[in-house]
């Protein structure tokens, strides 16, 4: 017998998340060739669940069993500390506050960390991003090489960690998350000096990214080419999705290599989806069956009946059941917000 809150939360899943999921996975099935399905970041927790669910009750077939890593644009901004091309990736977020916050939020550094090697002026002084970016750039540049050595553990651990996970021998990456502009694949691609490939709920910029010498090439498959900000319910208002597709653990902030071999993991703080996972994942619960159930019975779900079914739950708040009210929390540490909750920043 389940809790009342199991099942409102498990029915929750299934009619929110099996219509997008299901087109999702339909539409990687149809990708071409040989290929390893790499879940991304926290997103990636619960399509590698998917996958492997899938898999084992043989309702799809995949090139290569799927790999789930943990990553996040703060791990790989740190990871890259100090390396002149990330400057103007990692700065053209907005951001308004103190330099120290900005290290601290974006880069997931730690007060004695940033504290050992900026002078404490350029910690205190106040910036507007992305107005003050080229100053800025021009300012910590001077401190690229002390940077490159407080962050080598990390990009070591990073890099150990991804070859571990078979990033570098794979034939074809096809890294898998919500999507948009393919940040973290693009620095994925320069940290594994390698060709990529981003399969994405929805590519902002779809086709091809020169990297250094490599290539991302980024795909969507419910939307492309679309901005935020241009009224698409499922970009403008992603965050709902982000809110649900979590793992367990907060956000990676460093990855470091013991001397065992074994891999030591530093996660930001929890937002309320990683405090009641329980009810979480009982939403997870309800969507993989769902899923199952319509590749089962060969259902489908067109991107129109998708974008409506997403527009129409969140038209108002008495559209989404109170039982998963809690879950709708996340971090936007990235851009200095903290812990935002998509129910009152779209005032639903």
């Amino acid at each position: 017998m389940h809790h009342p809150t199991y099942r409102t939360c498990h029915e929750f899943g299934g009619l929110f998340l099996t219509p997008m999921l299901t087109r999702y996975v339909r539409a990687l099935a149809e990708q071409p060739g040989t290929f390893t399905p790499v879940c991304l970041a926290r997103e990636g927790w619960l399509l590698q669940q998917l996958l492997e669910h899938l898999q084992q009750q043989q309702l799809l077939e995949l090139p290569s069993a799927p790999v789930y890593v943990k990553v996040s644009r703060t791990l790989l901004f740190r990871a890259l500390l100090g390396e002149p091309e990330l400057w103007p990736v990692a700065l053209k977020n907005s951001f308004n506050g103190k330099v120290s916050e900005l290290f601290s939020s974006r880069f997931g550094l730690q007060r004695h960390e940033y504290e050992s090697v900026l002078p404490s002026e350029l910690l205190e002084q106040a910036i507007n991003l992305p107005e003050d970016m080229d100053q800025l750039v021009s300012r910590v540049s001077e401190f690229n090489t002390p940077l490159q050595a407080l962050v080598a553990p990390t990009r070591a651990g990073v890099c150990a960690y991804f070859q571990q996970q078979g990033l570098a021998d794979a034939e074809k990456l096809l890294l898998l998350d919500v999507g948009y502009s393919g940040t973290i694949q693009k620095l994925l691609t320069r940290l594994l000096q390698r060709d990529t490939h981003g399969f994405y709920f929805i590519a902002t910029k779809p086709g091809a990214a020169k990297v250094d010498q490599h290539t991302a090439f980024m795909q969507g498959t419910f939307k492309e080419g679309v901005a935020l900000g241009d009224g698409y319910h499922l970009l403008d208002r992603s965050l709902f999705i982000e809110c649900l597709l979590t793992a367990p653990h907060g956000q990676v902030v460093d990855i470091r290599q013991e001397h065992d071999g074994r891999f030591r993991f530093y996660y930001g703080r929890k937002a309320a989806t990683q405090r009641h996972f329980q009810d979480l994942q009982a939403v997870h619960h309800g969507a993989v069956e769902g899923v199952a159930h319509a590749l089962r019975h060969g259902v489908d779900y067109s991107v129109e009946e998708i974008e409506l079914l997403y527009k129409t739950f969140l038209s108002s708040r008495s559209a989404l059941p109170p039982g998963v009210w809690h879950l709708f929390s996340a971090d936007d540490d990235i851009s200095g917000n903290g812990i935002v909750n998509p129910l009152d920043l779209f005032a639903i």
